[in-house]
């Protein structure tokens, strides 16, 4: 018998694998800490999902509803936005256990459904880590026309960061 993976809202109890995963995932400079990640999700926990299988977190996708073309600098606390827009992905994570599934683009279109269900236009995030490719099999593409701040806070990740976007159909 094969186990399927389902996604689901993530859940408090989530956060230890929550942590566990993004250890795996991210190379150390930017790791966020345990106490960044229970706030954030504080903050915004109907935009954070996980994928799972047998009850077992294998992979998580944290966001909050944002505004087109803004762009959060690194290490910055995140709360929805008023009059949002668009779903900005914040963190996308897969378990090493679970690498090689298709979790990561089922994970993410299951938050977009969320997003259009919401009736948000848009999804936007920032590629880090060689990502771009990743994100552009997913529609996403590089936005290249933003503004001096929001230029500022993209300097502000670690190693290449672009910015991309995402229009999402009705």
């Amino acid at each position: 018998m094969t186990l399927e993976f389902s996604c689901r809202a993530m859940q408090l109890r989530d956060l230890v694998d929550v942590i566990r995963i993004q250890a795996e995932a991210y190379t150390d400079e930017i790791l966020e800490t345990d106490e960044v990640i229970y706030a954030r999700f504080a903050q915004t926990p109907n935009t954070s999902w996980v994928v799972e299988r047998a009850g077992e977190v294998c992979g998580y996708l944290v966001g909050y509803q944002s505004v087109l073309g803004e762009v959060s600098a690194w290490g910055d606390e995140f709360t929805h936005k008023p009059q949002s827009s668009a779903l900005y992905l914040h963190d996308l994570a897969i378990s090493k256990s679970a690498a090689g599934c298709g979790l990561g683009p089922r994970l993410v279109n299951y938050a977009l459904e969320e997003a259009r269900q919401r009736e948000l236009r848009a999804a936007a995030l920032v590629s880090v880590q060689d990502s771009k490719s990743f994100w552009r099999k997913l529609g996403f593409n590089e936005c290249e026309h933003l503004d001096k701040k929001q230029q500022h806070n993209l300097a502000s990740y670690s190693g290449p960061a672009i910015y991309m976007t995402r229009e999402l159909a009705s």
